[in-house]
């Protein structure tokens, strides 16, 4: 009877959780604009610094989603967002890259340039954890297109519905999605998840994935059999360890020398950073590898895990709406051939509004290249970015007859599914109540100008 129940009780569970659900949130921190142009500036130099425009909030929220295997589970991210609530702003998703240590995740380490940066130019920005990270326990699922996706998707979801519940903040149409590194591969995960399955949901408007590892199977296999040292050499089994756990390709001492298999399962239990796991690590990552898996992984190429690397491969498909693929050509960590790949075959299948900028050698590595990456991303994305004010229903930038008409028909139909921003946009005195003192504002509106 009692194993009755507790199955009865977990199927009353997962029916009433829905992924993107908001569970809890929590408040953390403000900064004042004078304070965040203070800080930019200090960090970029005044010459270069973006303009502060917003006061700004920040809050960790925690919402549901689903794991490597279907199963329902939490995840937790940050939400930042601008002061100012006679505005409506574009949600931004940024995809952080390669975390290792649990308590790094952004909903936990806060405030850092590039929140500060995004939010105060009026972005509602968002940055998942991933599954791994902050609240989650589980081992992250490292390069695992299908579940990274329902992390970043999930995340917009949730974060929709933290606005809306706490009714301070309000989001337009817009959607900016933008990673680097394992962000980057993130990016284009969840690009890709939304417009197979999701494009009645979501609408892109551009998406900024750089310096990701799209080519598994090829570029980053290539570049893991070299007997040559490498500057993450963590990077290989996180690989590994992430796939033989969602594929079941054995134990960790079926890949691994035992003198490294014996001490991965501490390392990579989300105590520990990357260089500290890297400093038990040889430079040379397949000096971590059992010779027979290395012959096998070089000659085989129906070997397991180079097939599910195959399978996981983010770059055969049609990207629909814009996007800009930026990566360094100097990129000792992720290489640049991963991004041409990626390209050449969305062209070669005919996407028509892929873009791809490789950035000199003398912008640096890996690291090094990444602020210009996002400067350029930024630029583009303040030519596209669009605050709404109240009154613009149908979001066309201005406040005319059409809005009014539509102001209307939902006060004569108040029955209707209308969206979250066109409830904000026809609310002008702002009591919770669309009625004929909307009307009249937007009517005086309209004769003002």
């Amino acid at each position: 009877m009692k194993n009755l129940l507790i199955i009865l009780f977990s199927i009353f569970n997962v029916l009433l959780c829905y992924r993107g659900d908001l569970v809890s949130f929590e408040y953390k921190d403000s900064k004042s604009l004078e304070d965040i142009q203070q800080q930019l500036n200090n960090t970029f130099g005044e010459s270069l610094s973006p303009e502060a425009l917003f006061d700004i909030h920040m809050y960790s929220i925690v919402y549901e989603t689903i794991d490597q295997f279907g199963n329902t589970t939490i995840a937790s991210g940050l939400i930042a967002y601008p002061d100012d609530i006679s505005l409506a702003y574009p949600i931004l998703t940024f995809q952080h890259g390669t975390q290792i240590r649990r308590e790094s995740a952004p909903s936990i380490r806060g405030f850092n340039d590039l929140v500060l940066w995004l939010a105060t130019s009026g972005y509602i920005y968002i940055e998942p954890d991933y599954l791994g990270l902050g609240i989650s326990e589980i081992l992250h699922p490292y390069h695992l297109k299908d579940v990274t996706a329902s992390s970043v998707i999930d995340m917009i979801r949730a974060s929709k519905h933290f606005c809306d519940q706490l009714s301070e903040i309000q989001y337009n149409n817009q959607l900016f999605l933008a990673g680097y590194s394992e962000g980057g591969y993130a990016t284009m995960a969840a690009v890709k998840e939304i417009e197979d399955n999701l494009s009645e949901e979501f609408d892109i408007t551009v998406s900024f994935p750089m310096a990701g590892a799209y080519d598994l199977s090829g570029t980053m296999v290539d570049l893991m059999l070299l007997e040559e040292s490498y500057p993450d050499p963590f990077y290989l089994p996180f690989f590994v360890l992430s796939y033989i756990e969602k594929y079941q390709l054995g134990e960790i001492g079926d890949f691994f020398l035992p003198e490294y298999a014996s001490i991965f399962p501490d390392l990579f239990s989300g105590e520990y950073s990357g260089g500290y796991i890297d400093s038990f690590l040889p430079d040379i990552p397949i000096h971590m590898m059992l010779p027979s898996v290395i012959e096998e992984f070089t000659e085989n190429e129906n070997y397991p895990f180079r097939v599910h690397l195959g399978e996981n491969d983010l770059y055969d498909w049609i990207p629909e709406n814009t996007m800009y693929i930026f990566h360094g050509v100097a990129d000792e960590s992720v290489p640049h051939d991963n991004s041409v790949v990626a390209y050449n075959r969305f062209i070669e299948n005919g996407a028509e509004n892929v873009y791809f900028e490789s950035l000199p050698e003398s912008y640096g590595g890996h690291q090094e290249a990444a602020p210009y990456c996002l400067f350029i991303a930024f630029d583009i994305s303040e030519t596209l970015k669009v605050m709404n004010i109240k009154s613009d229903i149908n979001i066309d930038g201005f406040t005319d007859i059409l809005d009014v008409v539509l102001m209307v028909s939902i006060i004569m139909d108040p029955i209707q599914n209308i969206s979250s921003f066109e409830s904000w946009a026809s609310d002008l005195n702002s009591d919770s109540i669309i009625n004929i003192l909307d009307v009249i504002a937007t009517v005086n509106l309209i004769i003002q100008f």
